[in-house]
């Protein structure tokens, strides 16, 4: 970085280092730190490259199995949809506020995002195709998901949230298995690790995961409910830049 007499900042060039020695995005600083030699990494803000700074980002995926490359162009301005929680009474997780360098409050060892269930009943089922009344009580629910910066790794990633059914407080029963909501990163090629790529609402059996374990290994799209007797609707619909920020949600 350049910086004149007056404070003024007249050239600047950003470069991304990563620790090879951490399983989750860390600080550059320590043994095992690499830059990343990227072509873009040789951009900068002079002559006609002014709109759009070469910028390489650098994440170790949270598993340890590797890292991944993102090309992002400048910008800062956030989008301003898909930003409002659910209403409901019902919170079903609460994400840290904060992290430190040791377990469990790593950033690796948290997997809970902050979500909220809001349930509600309807008077009046004419509106409704008989599809969806042939099975429905009267009730819906929306499930709300904050989309925390947690960088799920590399293009397909996710988070989500899980119901599971209590035969009494204290007493789990996942015979049934579990209904789940996942948010997925998008897959495409080139999209960025905060892109927000899809929704599912899944059925989870008991034999793919079981309480009390905390994770499991699924593809959502492959056991989303898809049926028309659920009337689901997300929101966003479809895939959305820079989602994956705090403040915002599926």
């Amino acid at each position: 970085m350049k910086i004149d007499k007056n404070a003024t900042i007249s050239w600047y060039r950003v470069d991304s280092y990563w620790n090879s020695s951490k399983m989750s995005f860390s600080s550059s600083w320590g043994v095992g730190v690499r830059l990343s030699t990227h072509i873009t990494s040789d951009l900068d803000n002079s002559a006609a490259i002014t709109t759009n700074k070469g910028k390489t980002f650098v994440f170790a995926y949270s598993d340890g199995t590797g890292v991944q490359l993102n090309h992002i162009a400048f910008g800062t301005t956030p989008h301003d949809k898909d930003n409002a929680v659910g209403v409901g009474t019902n919170t079903l997780t609460t994400a840290p506020t904060a992290f430190t360098n040791t377990s469990p409050y790593k950033v690796s060892d948290q997997y809970c995002l902050s979500s909220d269930l809001e349930l509600t009943g309807t008077s009046d089922t004419s509106g409704l195709s008989p599809t969806i009344t042939a099975w429905s009580d009267g009730y819906k629910a929306k499930i709300s998901l904050a989309l925390e910066v947690i960088l799920p790794g590399a293009r397909g990633g996710w988070r989500g949230i899980c119901m599971v059914y209590y035969t009494s407080q204290y007493v789990m029963d996942n015979a049934s298995g579990a209904v789940c909501f996942a948010a997925q990163v998008n897959e495409a090629t080139g999209s960025g690790p905060a892109d927000y790529g899809a929704g599912y609402l899944m059925s989870v059996s008991s034999s793919t995961w079981q309480p009390p374990a905390d994770k499991a290994s699924l593809q959502p799209s492959s056991s989303a409910l898809t049926g028309g007797k659920y009337d689901i609707l997300y929101a966003p619909a479809a895939s959305t830049a820079a989602m994956y920020t705090q403040g915002y949600y599926a």
